[in-house]
């Protein structure tokens, strides 16, 4: 049985994920993975109001998987051993993920593909949040446009997409021997209570 897995950053749903939809069309099993490594962002940490929305995201979105079958898989530590680890663990043969675009995370995530591939994996990176990638919107002369109206009059030139992708029905369960850590490990609400404002709107 064919495995892939879904590295999950900060597309953080099932809904216009196109990572997960093209996971669902190769492969009969899909593990959702989010790997955290609190110290790859550095010099730019987050903060402890981004720790407590990402603890609440991820909360809501393994509930969301588990009421489709599927579950969310925690790891900790550096990404590429980590995913590394899970696809000996799961046979997975293919790595899916949404495209991030500051220069760290691209760096990162370059190194990984080619590791991986490396290591015979298919991997794949899909657009998971702009409209257009970069270098699909470009003036005549090939160079990026500075002035709005230019760039959105190019934008619709290339036409606008009509619709999000709906967030599937159905998931493939995860092995239960895959370990995952508990949300609650990463430690990523505050020690000293001061989220009621936070924890009311959310």
């Amino acid at each position: 049985m064919s495995a892939a897995i879904l590295w999950l950053r900060r597309d953080l749903r099932l809904g216009d994920n196109p990572a997960l939809q093209r996971a669902l069309t190769a492969a009969e099993r899909v593990i959702p993975v989010y790997i955290h490594d609190p110290e790859e962002p550095v010099p730019w940490r987050p903060g402890a109001a981004s720790d407590w929305w990402l603890h609440h995201s991820l909360t809501a979105l393994d509930l969301s998987l588990r009421a489709r079958g599927s579950r969310l898989v925690i790891r900790r530590g550096d990404s590429l051993e980590a995913l590394r680890t899970l696809a000996r663990e799961a046979g997975a043969t293919r790595v899916l993920w949404n495209r991030l675009y500051e220069p760290a995370p691209v760096a990162r995530d370059t190194r990984v593909k080619q590791a991986l591939r490396e290591d015979g994996l298919r991997v794949e990176s899909h657009n998971g949040s702009l409209l257009f990638e970069p270098w699909d919107v470009k003036k005549g002369d090939g160079g990026p446009f500075r002035v709005f109206t230019p760039f959105w009059k190019g934008c619709q030139r290339n036409g606008l997409p009509d619709d999000t992708l709906p967030a599937p029905e159905g998931l493939p369960t995860v092995p239960g021997a895959t370990d995952s850590l508990a949300i609650g490990a990463l430690e990523l609400l505050p020690a000293t209570p001061w989220d009621a404002g936070l924890n009311e709107t959310w």
